[in-house]
């Protein structure tokens, strides 16, 4: 696959839809989402949750006026994660990350997963 040189909402469901998919097979990270979201990712729910992350990464990378939400808020009735399944996240985003985008704009979604990540965990640390 080329990668991408230029963020848009299509190539942005391109990254949560593979991020997501490698997400529900990891052993450490799969049952938080498939207990919320089920194991298909091309159900409905699925479908307007990487909606929902489109909107949210053109919001927090763009400055597009997308999303409104409260992405910590809405994880509040997860069980506390553990610092190692944040590391694992961060892991799978990242290598998602690579094989999307060109250097450049991958390292922008990497530093921005792991700042993402750090503010998630503080906060799951209080839940």
């Amino acid at each position: 696959m080329e990668l991408h040189n230029s963020i848009n909402r299509e190539n942005l469901t391109i990254l949560m839809t593979s991020f997501y998919t490698k997400a529900i097979a990891d052993e450490d990270l799969g049952h938080y989402f498939t207990h919320e979201l089920g194991d298909d990712i091309t159900n409905e729910d699925w479908i307007h949750h990487i909606d929902l992350l489109a909107d949210f990464w053109l919001a927090k990378i763009l400055g597009e006026d997308t999303y409104y939400g409260n992405f910590i808020g809405a994880h509040v009735k997860l069980p506390i994660i553990k610092k190692e399944t944040f590391g694992r996240w961060v892991e799978l985003f990242s290598e998602t990350a690579d094989e999307v985008y060109v250097k450049d704009i991958a390292e922008v979604f990497k530093q921005k997963g792991i700042q993402f990540s750090k503010e998630f965990m503080n906060t799951n640390k209080k839940i």
